[in-house]
């Protein structure tokens, strides 16, 4: 018990957050779409009741003296009222429609927009520990989620309560004994309705969460589409995601068979609430206390309630998915990151570039994965970082501008403690190069441009061509303006590569962090993409993660890890000459 209360005082705060944060500073359109929504009410109760006089005034023409003028004037006058009706209760209904999928979309372009934000301002760690495709499944399936509780709410919540309680009153007004019905029968509907709550909750957060998963197999298995080809996987690919598919299909029946269960309920309940009405308002009209007309109207108000009633009933089903799907929202949105500025941080101008690493120590989680590292690199030197595989180097890179914080130790540039520098001033004076290109699908131009925004298209060129990158430009159909595809895909390994250094060149940082930029790359683009880096080198600090021999032979120290820790160091004659780990590492190279 004092877990579902936990639960409800959760519900609570974050409806209160999407109102006050999201909702709330659209209150003017709000305004005016309960103005018409009240109108719409209105209008569902005026049927009611002329439903009522029309009836009436039909059984009391026989009692006129002339009945087809009477009928004639009545027509006159009931016919355009109608008509107006009619209209007013239409354009309340289109207008009401617009202004609240407008309040609902804005409100989730505001949450989409505070998920990127906090997405891109988390730690390096939150999309290390996580699937992008289930980051995308909150994106776009959960976002869809909260949209349609959203839609629902505003409409069903408001609207159709108007109407109810409008329509209720008019009820009442016209016959009290016979609207009673509707008092006592409706609610019972309430209760199994309540109680299923709880079981929709729990099947929407397990479908959500498959959804997730799912979206991240899709990912993996388009994504490596090559390599299954390659090896002939498709058909282990077929059935891999053929299990997922089939869970998801297991788990969403489960929700809509409960989701299910509602209309035939309130069916039920209104099928009781009409042959109530019929027998009751035969004893009352047999009676003389109602009339005719009366019986009708209350039929036709039971007609109008009954929809939205049940409208009321199945909105608790999207309502409990939206909230689960707002859970993992906000589950982004409030990620909060570890790695900041500290208040008294400051700006790095102007670094020479010497990198001091001392005493440094890192783990993932209880993973230990660097002991006591200590090195330095002065000031337009190049530092060969080599060792097995899982040694600890790309970690080691990934320290320097902070995508993670040492456990012990620290690194300083210049002198100054990376910690104590703004974020975004120590970022600014690195370029980092690795092998894994990450490209938009844009323009050439824009992708050598995100090295430096506001350079302008010269200074671009001229990295490119530094980066020996400017001839195959060219001789493409838009030169500069051509579109790359997803990830470049319309590039080669060794072109991608190139455009990556050209946006390093125009960076123009005094550190460089090399992450085996040659390591995938044939022979004939590997020594085109080795002269781009060896142009890009020149004046500045650079950490390289060793791949290829010739990287190693012209560094001007080389450290040697193994298992987290430094077992040599020196340059590349001295430590052939240990005839240690790098010299069995140089042997394996050649």
């Amino acid at each position: 018990m004092a877990k579902r209360a936990h639960h409800l005082n959760t519900d609570r705060s974050r409806i209160s957050r999407l109102w006050h944060n999201y909702i709330a500073p659209q209150k003017t359109t709000l305004i005016i779409a309960v103005i018409f929504m009240l109108t719409l009410a209105g209008t569902q109760a005026a049927y009611v009741s002329f439903t009522r006089y029309v009836i009436d005034f039909a059984d009391s023409l026989s009692a006129a003296g002339d009945a087809q003028a009477a009928s004639f004037d009545f027509v006159k006058i009931t016919v355009p009222a109608l008509i107006v009706l009619t209209l007013i209760s239409g354009g309340s209904m289109f207008a009401q429609t617009v202004l609240t999928n407008k309040i609902a979309l804005n409100t989730i372009a505001g949450l989409q927009k505070d998920m990127a934000q906090s997405a891109h301002g988390a730690d390096y760690a939150f999309f290390a520990r996580g699937t992008v495709g289930d980051l995308l499944s909150r994106f776009t399936h959960d976002v869809n989620a909260v949209t349609q509780a959203l839609l629902r709410s505003l409409s069903n919540l408001f609207k159709d309560v108007f109407t109810i309680l409008a329509v209720l009153g008019t009820m009442f007004y016209m016959a009290p004994k016979l609207s009673l019905l509707i008092l006592v029968i409706y609610p019972l509907a309430a209760w199994p309705i309540i109680k299923l709550s709880k079981a929709l909750r729990g099947n929407a957060g397990e479908a959500q969460a498959h959804m997730g998963r799912l979206t991240a197999q899709l990912d993996e298995s388009f994504s490596g589409a090559r390599m299954i080809k390659a090896y002939g996987l498709e058909g282990h690919e077929i059935n891999r995601l053929d299990s997922a598919f089939k869970e998801r299909v297991r788990l969403y029946l489960k929700l809509v068979t409960n989701q299910a269960r509602v209309d035939p309920m309130m069916e039920v309940f209104g099928g009781l609430a009409i042959a109530g009405i019929f027998a009751a308002g035969i004893y009352l009209v047999s009676g003389g206390e109602i009339t005719g007309g009366t019986v009708a109207a209350i039929l036709v108000a039971v007609l109008i309630l009954a929809p939205r009633l049940r409208a009321l009933g199945t909105l608790n089903n999207v309502v409990q998915e939206g909230l689960s799907a707002l859970r993992r929202i906000y589950d982004v949105i409030d990620e909060t990151p570890q790695i900041t500025d500290h208040e008294d941080a400051r700006e790095l101008t102007a670094p020479s570039g010497k990198i001091v690493i001392d005493n440094l120590s890192f783990a993932y989680e209880d993973e230990s994965v660097l002991h006591g590292i200590s090195m330095t690199a002065d000031p337009g030197q190049t530092i060969a970082l080599v060792g097995p595989s899982g040694g600890g180097k790309s970690t080691l890179i990934n320290l320097i501008p902070r995508l993670y914080d040492p456990a012990a130790g620290r690194i300083t540039i210049d002198g100054h403690d990376i910690k104590g520098l703004k974020l975004q001033s120590l970022r600014r004076h690195i370029a980092l190069v690795s092998q894994d290109v990450t490209l938009f699908n844009n323009s050439i131009a824009y992708n050598i441009g995100l090295g430096d925004a506001n350079a302008p298209r010269e200074e671009m060129i001229n990295a490119a061509k530094a980066a020996h990158a400017h001839e195959f430009i060219m001789a493409l159909p838009q030169g500069y303006d051509s579109i790359i595809g997803e990830d470049g895909d319309r590039l080669s390994g060794g072109q991608k590569q190139r455009l990556s250094i050209a946006r390093a060149l125009l960076r123009d940082a005094p550190i460089l962090l090399l992450d085996e930029a040659t390591s995938a790359l044939d022979r004939e683009s590997e020594a085109k993409v080795q002269a781009a880096l060896d142009k890009l080198s020149q004046g500045r600090t650079s950490l390289v993660i060793a791949h290829r021999l010739s990287t190693i032979e012209k560094a001007d120290k080389i450290y040697v890890l193994g298992k987290g820790s430094i077992v040599e160091s020196g340059t590349h004659k001295a430590l052939l000459k240990k005839k240690g780990l790098y010299a069995k590492l140089h042997a394996g190279f050649k």
